[in-house]
């Protein structure tokens, strides 16, 4: 048992971590980042340091030993966090594309008249 708190202590600490790369991102390029164009990606790493943070708390239950809150709601929600990251990256792909190709149609039609 001791040994599972150590493995769910470094986890914890290695996500925590992790979260610091994403917010020192958000946080050094607030100002390019700000614009329309960019907004996608503010909204996709705030999903994912979400997603770490959750991960966090995670391990910190099972260390302390609540075991239902770590597997009954934390994991769950890690989970839809992952996948709220995989759709929202989905859908800003997609515009993204939609965008350059308009592009590309109105660049084509400039040329031919």
């Amino acid at each position: 048992m001791l040994q599972t708190q150590y493995y769910n202590l470094i986890d914890a600490i290695v996500y925590l971590i992790a979260a610091i790369i994403p917010t020192y991102f958000i946080l050094k390029s607030r100002k390019s980042i700000n614009n329309n164009n960019n907004n996608h990606l503010r909204k996709l790493t705030i999903i994912l340091i979400a997603f770490i943070l959750i991960q966090v708390f995670y391990h910190i239950a099972a260390i302390i030993g609540f075991r239902l809150l770590a597997k009954g709601l934390l994991e769950p929600l890690s989970m839809a966090a992952l996948l709220l990251f995989g759709v929202m990256y989905l859908i800003s792909t997609w515009k993204t594309r939609k965008q350059q190709q308009q592009q590309q149609e109105e660049e084509e039609g400039g040329l031919k008249t």
